[in-house]
């Protein structure tokens, strides 16, 4: 006869079957690593030689942070030579860490950053809200999360990322968003912050300026912390707050100016005083097409500037003659006339013009460099304050590019004129 057999449902667990089922381990001649215990914020590593087994204990979401000796019992402080000692075995392998969110990684490399956690309370905070996820130099959010960790916490929830990355732009937002929580509360901040991420600008910078510096043996771009944002709120602009983020996230993006940087604040602030300048007042505070119509003020800027000041340019730009360079590709021309520095602000649409008050009182001076081949063309203007080039852009404020900056360096040893462009 024959049996039947009916299929029933056996409570297994599949990690059961697995040839390899015991807990990871990582083995030197010395010592060997096994990770006991993990989670989102908190792991216990143990360590067990010929003499002894010690554990690493790090519970974020307990605040405990100690080295305990498995057999007497006795628990030491962590600090950064304990811990290098504790994991010298490794040399250059790593445990991974995959259910620690903040440290999926534990290696020689990565000792520091657990040591620099575990020590401020900041820090220890942040991971149990899983902020320092993808965060590698936390320092930098700290004054942000301190003011008001509510609006962090939300920030963080709704951005698609707020990691160290030089091109993220919502990394670079945090500064205006906590200014305006400051000034205005919490409601004003998210409306700016839905405003970026609906937006489709793909670059936002705080910053309103930048300057190259001389640091270890060489130049590097620093930010000069003015808030562009900001600073289009305070008098004598007062623009309002919410139009002025949907004119940044909006209006400028229709007019195709999809990144918001230094450039972008200079030009609107720009606009703005050339209004008052010429009218005593602002006339349009959220131009429909903003560079043509800075272009247009700047004429209009430049044009009653020079008309009304142009005595005695000539004999101020004798003193710089010597200055003039002709080079292979690149030359430096003094400009001896108003209007040719009429003509160098219309023609690169930028408001050189602006600077009269400065070259007629000897504060600073004017130089064109251009293209060798082409002496009539504008190309960038520079500004000379005593012996220091201190401002150059070339059409529409575009930067310099690095094959001017390196001539204007070649140039400056030998007119012994420093470049801080």
């Amino acid at each position: 006869m024959a049996m039947s057999l009916k299929a029933t449902a056996a409570a297994v667990d599949i990690r059961d079957y697995f040839l390899d089922n015991e807990p990871k381990t990582y083995s030197k001649a010395a010592s060997s690593y096994e990770v006991v215990l993990q989670n989102n914020t908190d792991f216990i590593i143990s360590r067990k030689t010929v003499k002894y087994v010690r554990e690493l204990v790090i519970l974020i979401s307990q605040g405990l942070f100690y080295f305990k000796d498995t057999k007497g019992g006795s628990v030491e402080e962590v600090t950064l030579s304990k811990l290098k000692a504790y994991f010298k075995d490794l040399k250059d392998g790593a445990i991974t860490l995959n259910q620690v969110l903040w440290l999926p990684e534990l290696s020689k490399y990565t000792i520091e950053r657990l040591e620099k956690v575990i020590s401020e309370d900041v820090y220890v905070d942040m991971c149990r809200h899983n902020i320092l996820t993808e965060i590698k130099n936390p320092g930098w959010y700290t004054g942000f999360w301190e003011q008001n960790q509510n609006l962090f916490v939300k920030l963080h929830s709704i951005f698609p990322t707020i990691a160290d990355n030089k091109n993220n732009k919502y990394r670079a937002s945090l500064p205006t968003i906590f200014e305006i929580d400051k000034l205005y509360g919490y409601n004003e901040a998210m409306f700016f912050a839905e405003n970026l991420l609906l937006s489709g600008v793909n670059e936002y910078s705080s910053a309103k300026d930048r300057r190259w510096v001389y640091r270890d043996n060489d130049y590097h771009e620093d930010e000069i912390e003015i808030e562009g944002f900001m600073q289009l709120l305070q008098q004598p602009y007062s623009l309002n707050l919410r139009r002025l983020i949907e004119y940044v996230f909006y209006d400028a993006y229709s007019q195709g100016i999809a990144k918001i940087d230094d450039m972008f604040w200079k030009t609107y602030e720009d606009h703005l005083a050339m209004q008052i300048k010429i009218f005593g007042k602002i006339k349009e505070k959220y131009p429909k097409s903003l560079k043509t119509e800075h272009d247009i003020m700047a004429l209009k800027v430049n044009m009653a500037e020079l008309v009304a000041k142009c005595e005695g340019f000539a004999a101020r730009s004798a003193k710089i003659a010597d200055l003039a360079y002709t080079g292979k590709i690149y030359s430096i021309f003094v400009p001896d006339s108003p209007q040719q520095l009429a003509d160098e602000g219309i023609n690169l649409s930028h408001c050189v013009g602006g600077y009269v008050d400065r070259i007629i009182n000897g504060d600073c001076y004017i130089l064109f460099l251009r293209k060798t081949r082409t002496p009539d063309e504008s190309l960038v203007t520079l500004q000379l304050c005593r012996d220091r080039v201190n401002h150059a852009e070339g059409n529409h404020r575009r930067r310099i590019t690095d094959e001017e900056r390196s001539f204007l360096r070649n140039w400056g040893q030998e007119k012994h004129i420093q470049i801080t462009v």
